[in-house]
């Protein structure tokens, strides 16, 4: 479902896109890589205090990238509400 919201055009990709859409309200949820950099970390914790909110780190760099056809990437936001609730009742139905 990940793949689709970038196709729809309801995800931001990467660090600065994501913490820009994040600061405009515009991010329901946050991917970010379990093995991203301490400073990319920090920012998007950051920039997701006080707010509403979900983040998942269960994939890794890699993988986030594969998703959307880049070899890797930290962070991937998705825009969307529906797409964002589908995901994250996805992910709590396999956990």
């Amino acid at each position: 479902m990940i793949g689709l919201a970038i196709k729809a055009g309801a995800a931001a990709t990467g660090t600065a896109g994501c913490i820009t859409k994040i600061k405009n309200n515009r991010i329901m949820l946050v991917f970010m890589a379990d093995d991203c950099s301490k400073n990319t970390r920090e920012k998007i914790l950051s920039a997701v205090k006080n707010k509403n909110i979900e983040i998942s780190e269960m994939f890794s760099k890699e993988q986030l990238g594969s998703i959307i056809g880049k070899e890797e990437i930290s962070v991937i936001g998705i825009s969307d509400k529906n797409f964002a609730k589908g995901i994250s009742d996805k992910i709590t139905e396999e956990n």
